[in-house]
């Protein structure tokens, strides 16, 4: 589990470098900004949330913003239910067995 978080967070640095030179900014700026005195802020928080019999009863997750800056999702390819809101409306994300990682950038990041 270690060396697939550190290899999430690579994914993660190797994000921030391309997003930093599509900004027209220093490729190391955005890790610089999310980085503290011991190098990067990083989180992680596993949920399985496993197949519903009565979706109908369950309201889900309240809505909510991701308040960092790179946020990876990892989905599995049998379980839906990831949207995000996008000009006014929730769009669904269907579960991908070839593209398993959902990039969202957080509100720190979007400031």
């Amino acid at each position: 589990m270690d060396e697939y978080i550190a290899q999430l967070i690579r994914l993660a640095e190797k994000l921030s470098e391309l997003m930093s030179e599509n900004l027209g900014l220093d490729n190391k700026y955005i890790k610089k900004v999310f980085s503290g005195s011991k190098g990067p802020s990083v989180g992680t928080k596993v949920a399985i949330y496993t197949h519903c019999p009565h979706p109908e009863l369950v309201r889900g997750l309240r809505e909510h913003t991701d308040a960092g800056g790179i946020i990876l999702m990892l989905q599995d390819d049998q379980v839906p239910g990831l949207e995000f809101f996008k000009d006014g409306k929730w769009v669904e994300i269907s579960p991908s067995k070839n593209n398993p990682i959902f990039v969202n950038t957080g509100d720190l990041l979007e400031v």
